[in-house]
């Protein structure tokens, strides 16, 4: 089974986080990042899931948002890179977890908007400037994916980004909330939409504590759809 990585084109040793995150629960899979410096899209062709990384900033110009001097990296060919990457799960129901940035693409790509900056906006900061890393709690909308992975009405995460969704995307709907009432995650309001379709503002492939049903089990989650989809669609299909 192959799964897709998007390159978080930044620090090599954040990107390995995400790989030793799934490795550890299987190390059997076949891992490959996909960007378009490579120019290799069609590697999805072969993949059973994809994991949009964290990193720079979306070009708010996509969703029809203002300059600001906290927004950084911003990088329009990765945006436009992995809005193709979404079209192509879309179009192939293949399962998708998004991850910090990747929830600000997805949601994005969907027609929702962002906050340029948290602090500047209002609200108490959630990044985390050194270690240890900041931590707080969510709590989770019920009936959703998410509500199901985690079976209780709250948890705790880790936070590390400076941005947040505001509007919510076409057919989305929020699935966790900081107690401040930031949007930690996102999924489709029809959960039969899609077979696996999360995306997360945390970041779980850094969890000290693998066993948090917000780390190791949305990971779990998502390998069985992975699995799932790699025995019903690429097998099948041979």
């Amino acid at each position: 089974m192959r799964i897709a990585i998007t390159d978080n084109m930044g620090a090599e040793h954040k990107l390995r986080l995400y790989q030793d995150w799934i490795h550890r629960t299987n190390p059997l899979v076949e891992l490959v990042t996909i960007s378009y410096t490579r120019e290799n899209i069609s590697e999805l062709e072969t993949c059973s899931g994809v994991l949009l990384t964290g990193g720079g900033d979306v070009d708010p110009i996509l969703y029809g948002g203002k300059p600001h001097p906290k927004i950084y990296g911003i990088d329009r060919k990765r945006d436009d890179f992995e809005r193709r990457v979404i079209d192509a799960a879309m179009a192939n129901d293949l399962p998708l977890l998004g991850v910090c940035r990747g929830l600000q693409i997805g949601n994005v790509y969907f027609g929702g908007t962002m906050l340029a900056d948290i602090a500047d906006a209002g609200y108490r900061s959630h990044e985390t400037k050194m270690e240890p890393e900041t931590r707080h709690a969510v709590a989770l909308t019920q009936g959703t994916l998410l509500d199901g992975i985690e079976n209780s009405a709250s948890g705790d995460i880790n936070s590390y980004h400076h941005q947040a969704a505001a509007g919510i995307g076409k057919d989305l709907r929020v699935s966790a909330r900081s107690d401040d009432g930031i949007v930690e995650a996102i999924e489709f309001a029809d959960i039969s939409r899609h077979p696996f379709f999360l995306l997360i503002q945390w970041h779980p492939e850094r969890m000290k504590d693998t066993d948090n049903r917000l780390s190791g089990g949305v990971l779990d989650a998502f390998l069985t759809c992975c699995k799932r989809f790699h025995n019903e669609t690429l097998v099948a299909n041979r």
